[in-house]
């Protein structure tokens, strides 16, 4: 479904040795097995981060391993959609402007907004000059990026579920979570995420480095491009001499799910981020709607491509970047329903969300703990 690795391509990591800081924090708790569903680039690096922590400290059987349950699956099962995130940093430690709280979207209201016939370039353009407004400050090696979303997926939604319905063993971000992620790869962690109504921490280790997969802002600064040509055949994975599949649907799902997936995965330096909006806005097919939503109820204009993304049985779904209508700034990460319906077990409307991703706070801090 996408040029990203599933859990069982991911080749075995080398082992690493823990970081000096891991031993020196306090703060950072020790690891906890917990079984992690197949999904995107996102999960696929949380995973890798799990594996890198249990081959280099012993498990800690003191503590109640997480199990994630059964979920239904009715007939088109939708796959995790990875977090929509980007960080606007400032020197010490920035908030970006906080949402209401969150309250996940009550049902039948449909939250896929209203087809607009402005371009896509257009909305896409005026977030790349937002962002190259922001100065670049100095981000130090030792800092830590901390990022505060809510997510929402509709297979873990109550209201939306049916006991008589097939289930299989899936599990999908859902909640409040805030995660400390270090700056260059090199320091110790931490994910703080509610599960099942308790609150649970678990350790982020120290990231070796792979080659095309991207596990930290050094990382990205380093290998991606920051110019457009360059970030559009990355996109679509053009080889030296051979030109991009634009126009080939495919290829273009493809390219526009790779994109939504860096700013899912990553803060990304601004330069490559202001690249990254203008190689998504050469992708054809691209749509717009007004008055879309994420899980928080926040309404935008969201850029989106429609079709068919996944293996898992989804019927057809729009993958869109939500921003704000007034400054531009990106809000969420939205997988959304196209599909009518048609069977019992089928609980999505037209317009609905599958899944929502959605940034509270985010900013750079100086120790593991620390909030903006």
């Amino acid at each position: 479904m996408n040029e990203n690795p599933s859990p069982h391509d991911i080749p075995s990591p080398p082992d690493a040795s823990p970081s000096p800081d891991a031993a020196a924090s306090p703060e950072v708790p020790a690891a906890v097995e917990r079984e992690l569903p197949p999904g995107r680039h996102r999960v696929l690096r949380e995973q890798l981060m799990r594996e890198i922590e249990n081959r280099t400290e012993s498990a800690d059987t003191s503590r109640p391993v997480a199990v994630r349950p059964l979920w239904r699956r009715p007939a088109f099962a939708a796959p995790a959609v990875a977090a929509a995130l980007t960080v606007a940093v400032v020197i010490g430690s920035a908030v970006i402007a906080e949402p209401p709280a969150p309250s996940v979207l009550k049902k039948g209201d449909p939250s896929g907004g209203t087809l607009s016939d402005r371009r896509a370039a257009e909305v896409l353009e005026r977030a790349a000059e937002a962002v190259g407004k922001r100065k670049q400050p100095a981000i130090e090696d030792d800092q830590f990026v901390y990022i505060k979303q809510e997510d929402y997926h509709w297979k873990m939604d109550e209201d939306l579920m049916r006991s008589d319905c097939d289930s299989t063993k899936e599990g999908h971000p859902y909640g409040t979570r805030e995660f400390w992620r270090s700056v260059d790869g090199k320091h110790a962690g931490l994910a703080r995420e509610e599960e099942f109504g308790e609150i649970v921490k678990r350790r982020l280790p120290t990231q070796p480095r792979i080659k095309g997969f991207i596990t930290s802002y050094r990382q990205a600064e380093d290998e991606l491009p920051d110019e457009v040509e360059g970030m559009y055949r990355y996109l679509y994975g053009a080889k030296a001499g051979k030109e991009p599949k634009a126009g080939d649907k495919r290829a273009d799902r493809k390219a526009f799910e790779k994109g939504a997936e860096l700013l899912a995965g990553q803060l990304l330096p601004p330069k490559v981020e202001v690249a990254l909006y203008r190689a998504l806005a050469r992708i054809p097919g691209l749509t717009v709607y007004e008055g879309a939503r994420d899980t928080v109820g926040r309404s935008g204009v969201s850029v989106g491509i429609a079709g068919r993304f996944n293996d898992f049985g989804q019927g057809r779904s729009r993958y869109e970047l939500l921003f704000d209508e007034r400054t531009s700034a990106y809000l969420a990460f939205n997988s959304v329903n196209l599909d009518a319906l048609d069977g019992d077990c089928e609980s999505l409307r037209v317009g609905d969300l599958v899944s929502s991703e959605a940034i509270l706070k985010r900013g750079v801090v100086d120790r593991v703990g620390e909030r903006p």
